[in-house]
Parts: C-alpha cells; sequence; structure tokens
C-alpha cells in the first residue's frame, strides 16, 4: 500500500467522523472504533521500523508498577 493510499483512507475516515458529528448523530470528541485503531496500529508496526522498535519498550513500561497505577489514576478520574 502506497503513503497516497494510506493517506486517502484515514482522510476517507475522518471525512465520515466529521460527517456523523455535523448530522448530530453522534458527539465530540469522536472515538474511533477499536478495529480502526488496532488496523492502524498493525499497519504501523509491520511498515515503520522506528515504530516496532519502540514497542517492546512500551510494554516493558507499562508493565512497570508506576505506569500501572498511572494508568488506573487516569481511568478512575472523573473529571478532566
Amino acid at each position: 500500500m502506497t503513503l497516497v493510499s494510506k493517506a486517502w483512507k484515514a482522510l476517507e475516515e475522518l471525512l465520515k467522523a466529521c460527517n456523523m458529528i455535523w448530522e448530530g448523530r453522534v458527539e465530540a470528541p469522536y472515538k474511533l472504533k477499536p478495529y480502526v485503531i488496532l488496523r492502524a496500529y498493525t499497519e504501523k508496526m509491520v511498515g515503520d521500523p522506528v515504530f516496532r522498535a519502540t514497542v517492546p519498550n512500551t510494554l516493558r513500561y507499562i508493565t512497570t508498577r508506576r505506569a500501572g497505577t498511572q494508568i488506573l489514576a487516569r481511568l478512575r478520574r472523573r473529571s478532566y
């Protein structure tokens, strides 16, 4: 898949979200569907060596006690 076709797919997804917000079918901020996010991360991981190198470091960070505490605090927060 070329960079141009990836950009077009991203723009189409953005336009679809904007139209749904404009028509009042969803509220902003709009959350992407989990399969869209998973597909984007998978494509990024397969195609980008820099991103692929940071994945193990991210997983190592998430498993630390401090990161776990921070994640739980953000999930339990009632307002932003």
